[in-house]
């Protein structure tokens, strides 16, 4: 049993931190406030396991959406769109001194975005390419653990987004979003047999947002403030052989607070999205790769993902 614990962490010494979706949809829902980008989506099979290692990462995903919702999760009417690239640039690092059981760890992502949006109803038609906002995160991880007697990966991380990204209040679509975030987040995995088969990862995330003080400029107020939001990014696979997985995943993001304008709650802004696809893994030594297809099956306030499409490319270097 100890070979068979031993076997399980060489073969998935992986991190799979905070992805950021660096998309900025300001201007197109209920009173032009939306919440900032998130990694909603971006992380699946395997997100819980990792070990004391330095991880390179390069993330694309296309985000494309042709619906936009409500409050009452009804399309918006009107030849509406809207399509990103992501390019995200992720480095990791799982140091091997112990910390509270487990090993302290400590990331930052870089990611570049184009932005391109139709949305007639606002009168906007733009594309803009640039930089987005800078993550950063601490945490622990705690590898190989024991959970009723399976094998359970699991780890926590303080992530912070910093409004560094491309950003400009006369524009009424930006990359950048001028608003900083508080964004703990907790994440495991849990193997269901000794033949590690079977897999289920779950990603379970807080959202604070702060005020922007330079909104845009066509709204004529001095500031607005996105509402804190609880999301769950969720994964199941199963192995068909030299870690090659398929399975599904998706996400669920409820808004707790509604958005507001100078310190007054916008009623009825609260965002809701339910996503669900099939999502594809292959670890191959120290390369892995990762496929996964969102698509919204229900959302409020919102743009409908049809799909999500992500794909994630990464290096460890095992310490």
């Amino acid at each position: 049993m100890k070979r068979l614990e031993n076997n399980i962490f060489r073969r998935h010494i992986q991190i799979s931190f905070a992805l950021i979706l660096c998309v900025c949809m300001a201007g197109v829902s209920n009173a032009q406030v939306n919440l900032p980008p998130n990694d909603l989506g971006l992380t699946s099979i395997n997100d819980g396991v990792a070990g004391p290692a330095i991880l390179y990462e390069v993330f694309l995903g296309s985000q494309n959406s042709t619906k936009l919702t409500n409050s009452d999760g009804d399309e918006v009417p009107g030849d509406n769109s809207l399509n990103n690239i992501l390019f995200i640039n992720h480095l990791a690092i799982v140091s091997k001194k112990p910390m509270l059981k487990g090993f302290p760890v400590a990331e930052v992502l870089v990611p570049l975005v184009n932005v391109d949006i139709d949305f007639p109803g606002a009168g906007i038609n733009e594309s803009e390419f640039g930089l987005g906002d800078v993550i950063v995160g601490a945490g622990i991880q705690w590898p190989d653990k024991k959970l009723f007697g399976k094998t359970f990966f699991h780890r926590f991380l303080l992530n912070a987004i910093l409004p560094v990204g491309t950003y400009d209040e006369k524009d009424p679509v930006n990359v950048g979003n001028n608003v900083w975030s508080i964004m703990p987040y907790y994440a495991f995995t849990l193997y269901w047999d000794e033949s590690n088969k079977w897999e289920t990862s779950m990603r379970f995330r807080y959202m604070w947002n702060s005020k922007n003080n330079d909104p845009f400029v066509g709204l004529g107020v001095e500031d607005t403030q996105p509402g804190q939001a609880f999301y769950l990014n969720y994964a199941a696979s199963y192995n068909l052989g030299k870690e090659f997985r398929i399975g599904m995943a998706g996400y669920f993001l409820q808004q707790l607070s509604d958005h507001e304008i100078q310190g007054s709650s916008i009623p009825d802004s609260k965002e809701m999205a339910f996503s669900v696809g099939p999502a594809f893994f292959k670890q191959h030594k120290t390369f892995m790769f990762r496929l996964t297809a969102a698509f919204d099956v229900a959302s409020e306030n919102r743009w409908s993902q049809t799909p999500f499409i992500n794909f994630t490319l990464t290096k460890i270097w095992p310490k």
